[in-house]
């Protein structure tokens, strides 16, 4: 593939005659990442791509080239080193460098649009961006030519010997289906596992479908939308035409073979999240209520310590045909600092994922249907996230102070709408209650939050902080049952 390269370039030409540099550095790390590399205005799949945190560097290494190549990102250097000093880990995804491994500087880079470096190396142009996927039904040599660690990973890969048996010993046709994005970090981590996994088992009943997706979730529009791809990797698993069960993103098991063998042997794992916590600190459920009494939906809820000293939340929540579930986490401080929101309407999903990095937070939606939408808004200090967790709305930074005010984003509960807004909230103490709910008997805070659009009130628990009842927008929340975890 040929591509010609028109960027307007400061480029400082190679110094032939500058002297090797070594430095007193401890040895470097590095980790293999998949990006597009043009040399000479020529797509090379071949070229591999490591990147080290400390210092922030890239290293490229092409056989058509003649040295490796280290792009110092801080300082937009680019200098030749040995290949032979890197050494390679036996899946060729990792590698390390000795300190006393020579560089010599050739030139700067020009770095355009964020992730793309531009520079020339011996009179040839080389340009590396961010790796948008192969898309569409692809052969397994296909997918090793596109991602060639993918094939090193593979084979390196012990697969759990009793999944592999049980994967070997089902005797019924069936169809894996891999929706997978050769972009995508856990595809690389799961996808070359489970291939080796199939392998191994050399089962000819199962039939393997490698299906590329690319990072804007839109192609192949025929699996995109009608399978329902919200997160790669994906695996649908089918008999006769019919979906018996899927993997989405990770594994609730230790390894995605044992997924595969459970969904083959007629069950569906349940899957927990994928997000780190702690031990359980409590379960229980809300009831969901109109001002007459009716219910109008349920919800399950997990509450979790942190490795930081906060909670995570996790939620899972029926109202009519739509089901919701949540993961809501906030550090010690009850600052958020993540949330995932995945709301299932029929056939149709959607998840979005907020991420809080200091004064910025990135909400990014995946639909089976609308692709991906991203919104980024810049937070002020004391803020927090109203997800549809009712478990979660205790998750309020509280100052000492009976009355204050504080900026609230209110995640949609619409199933079509995939993106919030923020907006100032005044909240008011209104004292400790006793109030009695099917869950029993609790001492309470109760607490007024008022936005220019409704008044809510919320009994919190005293001691574990989520709602033992709550009102918002003429529905009522109740705590129908409670259970402590036995290290509480």
């Amino acid at each position: 593939m040929k591509v010609r390269i028109t960027f307007a370039l400061f480029i400082i030409a190679g110094i032939a005659s500058a002297a090797p540099q070594t430095t007193n550095a401890p040895a470097l790390n590095w980790a293999d990442t998949t990006r597009d590399v043009y040399i000479d205005n020529e797509l090379d799949r071949g070229a591999q791509i490591l990147t080290s945190d400390s210092p922030s560097r890239l290293a490229l290494i092409s056989t058509k080239l003649e040295s490796a190549l280290v792009l110092d990102v801080t300082e937009h250097t680019v200098s030749t080193m040995l290949k032979d000093a890197f050494q390679f880990g036996a899946d060729r995804a990792t590698a390390t460098t000795q300190s006393s491994a020579a560089m010599k500087p050739v030139g700067k880079f020009t770095r355009v649009d964020g992730p793309i470096y531009f520079f020339a190396v011996d009179g040839k142009p080389v340009l590396i961006r961010s790796h948008p996927g192969a898309t569409g039904e692809m052969s397994l040599d296909k997918l090793w030519e596109t991602v060639p660690v993918w094939r090193s990973l593979m084979k390196s890969y012990e697969p759990n010997a009793q999944a592999v048996q049980a994967i070997k010993a089902d005797d019924k046709a069936a169809t894996v289906t891999l929706a997978f994005g050769t972009w995508c970090p856990d595809s690389k981590n799961y996808i070359p596992k489970l291939i080796k996994a199939l392998r191994s088992a050399a089962n000819d009943k199962i039939q393997l479908k490698l299906v590329g997706v690319d990072n804007q979730f839109r192609e192949p529009i025929d699996t995109v939308q009608p399978r329902r791809i919200t997160n790669v990797p994906t695996v649908i698993v089918e008999r006769g035409g019919r979906e018996i069960g899927r993997i989405v993103e990770t594994p609730a098991a230790s390894t995605i073979e044992e997924d595969l063998a459970t969904i083959l042997s007629g069950k569906q794992p349940v899957h927990n999240g994928r997000w780190d916590r702690g031990p359980k600190i409590a379960s229980g459920a809300y009831s969901y209520r109109d001002r007459s009494g009716k219910e109008l939906g349920a919800e399950d809820w997990e509450l979790f310590s942190t490795s930081e000293g906060g909670y995570l939340v996790h939620s899972r929540i029926r109202t009519g045909d739509l089901t919701t579930e949540v993961f809501h986490r906030v550090d010690a401080k009850r600052r958020p600092s993540f949330a995932e929101v995945t709301k299932i309407h029929g056939d149709d999903r959607t998840r979005t994922r907020f991420n809080v990095d200091g004064n910025t937070m990135t909400a990014r939606t995946r639909g089976s249907v609308s692709g991906v939408i991203a919104q980024t808004l810049e937070l002020p200090e004391r803020f927090f996230l109203s997800s549809p967790a009712i478990a979660a709305q205790g998750f309020v930074q509280s100052p000492d102070a009976d009355r204050y005010q504080i900026s609230g984003y209110q995640t949609p509960e619409e199933f079509d709408k995939a993106t919030g807004t923020l907006a100032p909230v005044s909240c008011e103490a209104r004292g400790d209650e006793t109030v009695r709910v099917p869950a029993g008997e609790f001492r309470t805070r109760r607490q007024t939050r008022k936005t220019d659009k409704e008044t809510s009130e919320w009994w919190l628990h005293d001691k574990l902080g989520i709602p033992v009842r709550g009102q918002s927008a003429g529905v009522e929340y109740v705590l129908i049952s409670l259970k402590l975890s036995s290290n509480k």
